[in-house]
This record gives structure tokens, sequence and C-alpha cells, in this order.
């Protein structure tokens, strides 16, 4: 198995208010909605889904959890301290309740913290130790 997550799918319970997040509040491109109950999102080397709780209940055939801010988070890196001031804003105006406020992080970054509709936790930061290609696309330096 090659070692990459091809996508990655936030089950919510309302599809159409974290598709107006991403799309509308963010202003992401969705590149996929087949149905009301999923929409993609091509993000650099992956995709990322939308899916509805009863949906992905049904297909996966076991109940899905309604406790979304447990041991699971995303994270989009920004490329300085002040986009992540930016974008935390952004967020906030797009919907998203603000958890943790933009910080100097005791790993030697920036952080923070919103919910975004459908209750999981994005963490929007900046590592300075980590390259950003002009695509997105992000790079842990080998260790030294």
């Amino acid at each position: 198995m090659e070692q990459q997550i091809s996508m990655t799918t936030l089950a919510v319970p309302d599809v159409a208010e974290a598709r107006r997040f991403f799309e509308e509040g963010l202003g992401w491109t969705v590149a996929a909605a087949p149905s009301p109950e999923v929409v993609f999102f091509q993000i650099v080397g992956s995709i990322f889904a939308l899916y509805s709780r009863e949906a992905l209940a049904k297909e996966i055939e076991r109940p899905v959890t309604e406790d979304t801010t447990g041991a699971f988070t995303l994270a989009w890196n920004a490329r300085s301290d002040e986009e992540v001031d930016q974008t935390f804003k952004k967020a906030v105006s797009a919907g998203a309740k603000p958890v943790k406020q933009p910080e100097k992080a005791f790993w030697g970054g920036y952080s923070s913290y919103v919910e975004v509709p459908g209750g999981h936790l994005l963490e929007i930061a900046h590592n300075p130790f980590w390259t950003i290609d002009p695509d997105g696309a992000i790079t842990i330096p080998p260790e030294q």
C-alpha cells in the first residue's frame, strides 16, 4: 500500500450548510456533487468530501457518532502568521465558531482552531519549519 490518503470525508448533519461554508465562505470550488448527500472538493494531492451522517451510517451499516471534537482534527497551513490571522477571521465570518484564537504555539509555530459547520475542528496554522509549494503541497523536511 502506498503511503497516502486518497480522500478525507467529514460526516455532517447538514451537507448544504457545510458546503456553503467551504464554497461560499472560504471560496473553495466544488469538484462534484452527485447527490444532496455528498459533495467533493479537489484539494492538493487528494479529495475532501462532505457526507451526510445518515447516508454514511447507511453505507457503512453502523451508527455514526455525533461527537466530532474527539481525537481528530483537520489542519490548513498558511504561509505566514498574518495569513493565519486573515484566514481565521474569514472562517469565523463564514460561520465557523472560534475555538482558539491565533497565538504563538509551544512547538514554534502560530496556531488557531475553529469549529466548522457540522462540528469538526479545523486548525489554521503556520509552521515555519515546513515548506508550502506554490500549488499548496506541503513538505516536511528530513530530520536532522
